[in-house]
């Protein structure tokens, strides 16, 4: 919470939020003043907030009024002779009206409010480096297993230097380079990692990022920051509550787990030395925040889910269009629930829906025949495609499963460039050879050897669906190997050139449970099918020691147990407690840990060169933004509007003095290049239309300037409007 003021919750951010953007609009309408005075234009009024009911506090002194509005969000500075209203500009031979004024003299009124911001933040930057800026840095952490940079080789413990040549300093500089890319952009990543040697070498990947889950979807890489050995905050549930009250709470510091010791910024080794201890407790020796050291035994929480003998449908939330899903027609909305691949005796239904995305893996990419024409001679060798092992000096959007890279030369069949070490191919083909049949059959006109790979290597899965379709227009006859099936379809997985493993192109959910194990757990203790059949699984919870399960089940209207929400506390089975790693089960701390940063506060000269660097790259980050959404790489509800600038302060303001000092640079930076943006209604227009003044030697027609203004307004409308409204979307969504 504030530094500045006492905790008082959303009474304090609110606070907060008022008093920055009021600094910053003094400051901007400061600049227009001071430009003023210098020029000898007359200041009518100054005023910060605005007079609601004329409830201001005003006082007049040299024919100026100065006033404080009691609506502290906006201010303003009106001169003599000014109006925006192009057709109620007053104009008198007043020497002192703005008007009357040389263009030199009205560009510097015009642009001292932007003037005025850029030396503000500058200065604001050269204190809060002064001060010493809490920054995260670029470190990689945990790194997502399906994500691109653990594809791409990315390591925990490799240091970002630069992206696309931008030389980057903190964990945020390189996430901003990398979402400014666009969805799925392909990005240089200059990395610097320790060798087995212990020695520091530097390299190169290239990296294609996806869609990130949050605010515009924007680019990502899959890779959190290196996190602290400092508590964030401790699980919301009264069954940990309980044993750690008074023993761990936010901003104590984890010294060691077991007796080993971790290191200042490697908190995910508490993670890794808690893992497979489920039902256990770990000792932990702790720094409280009054430096007292103490040593206790600290529950883990258990997570995971072992067989019940619930057997559940999987529900399709969304098809990918083009993917094998789509192609073969199913449908958001789908229940999947069953099974059957090639060479089994009968349907299965899925107990998970972990169990789903191993079903979707297990049917492609099987072993395959290829023949390899060399200078004539055909060998006919046999090998299983498989996910190339990442290189990076390797070109992985060219790999074909097979680990080769080459052409497609017609009715030769595909040749061979070079061969991936360690491929499957690899020791067998060699440049030069052709590849000419996969499975004894040539390959397809019109696709790629990836395409042909992944044709003759993937077998066809028979997905059981129930559809509800009021208007029954189910286009595939039904089976009646699975009694609540009223549809099936055929498809064969695809790996993903962005996830790299074999998928079918949905997103799914676990949908309701159609069935239960006989003699099952479920069975023998929750009621058996007749009562849990079309229920869905809502929580799954242990006790810190495992001896009680705690089972929440959605229960749909009219079932036995009634409509909504009833809560099982059952005594886990004496094999899950003997054993639980071997059922699925896994463990960790129950705690959050602060991301890692450091400190490093400065003298005044490299204080000055460190806030002259930053300076130019906040004011050029507006126009890369601004280019972005012009040639769409980035969508318009990736900007943020007064929702997500009252959370960026918020959010400075709880990281401390320093950095909400550098948020408030960086936003006063940003307001002065915003107002430099050629809108009429904004000071870049005024400055517009001096410059045409200049050129043609006298103002531009008044209905120019009018008509101007109101597309100059209606546009700003909109805009301000849109992004607000993406504000309440993501704040609804809590997508940032």
């Amino acid at each position: 919470m504030s530094e500045f003021l006492p905790d008082l919750g959303i009474v304090t951010q609110i606070i907060v939020v008022v008093a920055a953007f009021s600094v910053l609009i003094f400051v901007h309408e400061l600049g227009h003043y001071l430009a003023a005075r210098l020029t000898g234009v007359r200041v009518e009024r100054f005023f910060i907030g605005f007079d609601i009911f004329g409830l201001a506090i005003k006082k007049e002194y040299r024919g100026t009024v100065y006033g404080i509005g009691i609506l502290p969000l906006g201010g303003y500075c009106a001169l003599a002779g000014q109006n925006d209203d192009p057709r109620k500009e007053r104009q008198t031979d007043a020497p002192d009206e703005l008007q009357n004024k040389p263009l030199w003299a009205r560009a510097l009124v015009f642009g001292g409010g932007v003037i005025m911001n850029f030396v503000f933040g500058f200065l604001v930057l050269i204190a809060a480096y002064m001060y010493g800026i809490p920054f995260i840095p670029p470190v990689l952490g945990q790194l997502d297993p399906s994500g691109p940079a653990a594809i791409y080789g990315f390591q925990t413990g490799d240091r970002v230097l630069s992206v696309d040549g931008r030389r980057v300093t903190s964990f945020e500089e390189a996430a901003e380079a990398i979402a400014l890319a666009g969805a799925g952009g392909e990005l240089d990543v200059d990395i610097e990692r320790t060798g087995p040697d212990g020695n520091r070498e530097q390299m190169t990947i290239r990296v294609r990022g996806r869609a990130s889950n949050m605010r515009g979807n924007l680019n990502s890489i899959g890779a959190d920051p290196e996190r602290s050995r400092i508590v964030a905050g401790v699980v919301d549930d009264p069954l940990f509550g309980e044993l750690l009250v008074g023993k761990l709470g936010v901003g104590d510091e984890i010294l060691a787990v077991d007796g080993v010791e971790i290191p200042l910024n490697r908190g995910e080794m508490i993670e890794e030395l808690v893992a497979g201890r489920p039902g256990q407790t770990a000792e932990l020796t702790v720094r409280g925040r009054d430096g007292q050291i103490r040593t206790f035994q600290a529950p883990l929480e258990t997570f995971g889910e072992w067989d019940l003998g619930l057997r559940i449908a999987i529900q399709t939330v969304r098809v990918t269009p083009g993917g094998p899903a789509a192609q073969a027609e199913l449908r958001a909305g789908d229940l999947v629930v069953a099974y059957q691949l090639p060479g089994d005796a009968e349907p299965s239904r899925f107990a998970s829906t972990r169990e789903f995305l191993s079903v979707v893996a297990s049917a492609a990419l099987h072993p395959i025949t290829i023949d390899l024409n060399r200078r004539g001679d055909v060998l006919t060798v046999t090998a299983t495609p498989e996910v190339a092992a990442v290189d990076a000096l390797y070109d992985i959007e060219a790999d074909t499963l097979l680990g080769v890279t080459g052409t497609m030369e017609g009715e030769q069949g595909f040749l061979i460039a070079s061969v991936l070490p360690g491929s499957p191919l690899a020791g067998t083909a060699q440049p030069g050879d052709y590849i000419e049949k996969l499975n004894g059959e040539p390959l397809p006109a019109g696709k790629s050897i990836r395409e042909a790979v992944e044709d003759a290597a993937s077998v066809a899965v028979r997905l059981f669906v129930k559809r509800d379709d009021p208007e029954g227009e189910i286009l595939v006859a039904g089976h009646r190997e699975v009694p609540d099936a009223n549809l099936t379809l055929r498809l064969s997985p695809r790996v993903s050139t962005e996830y790299r493993r074999p998928m079918i192109g949905v997103e799914n959910t676990a949908g309701p449970i159609t069935t239960v194990v006989p003699g099952s757990f479920a069975d023998t203790v929750l009621g058996g099918s007749e009562r849990l059949a079309g229920s869905r699984l809502a929580v799954l919870q242990y006790s810190p020691d495992l001896g009680t399960t705690t089972l929440r089940f959605l229960f749909p209207e009219g079932s036995p147990y009634g409509g909504g929400l009833k809560t099982f506390v059952v005594e886990t089975p004496e094999e899950i407690r003997r054993d639980p790693a071997a059922a699925g089960l896994a463990s960790r701390l129950p705690v959050m840990l602060r991301t890692a940063e450091e400190v490093i506060p400065m003298s005044f000269v490299p204080a000055v060169a460190a806030a002259g660097r930053k300076w130019v790259d906040l004011s050029l980050m507006v126009y890369r933004v601004l280019h972005k959404l012009v040639v769409r790489t980035l969508p318009l509800d990736a900007v943020g509007g007064p929702i997500q600038l009252f959370r960026i302060i918020k959010i400075a303001d709880d990281r401390g003095f320093a950095y909400f000092l550098y948020i408030l640079a960086l936003i006063s930076v940003n307001l002065g290049v915003c107002n430099l943006l050629p809108f009429p209604v904004l000071d870049g227009g005024h400055l517009v239309f001096l410059l045409l003044e200049w050129l043609m030697g006298r103002p531009p027609p008044l209905a120019v300037r009018e008509t101007a203004q109101w597309i100059g307004l209606v546009c700003l409308l909109f805009l301000m409007l849109t992004v607000t409204g993406y504000d309440l979307l993501h704040l609804f969504r809590g997508t940032g």
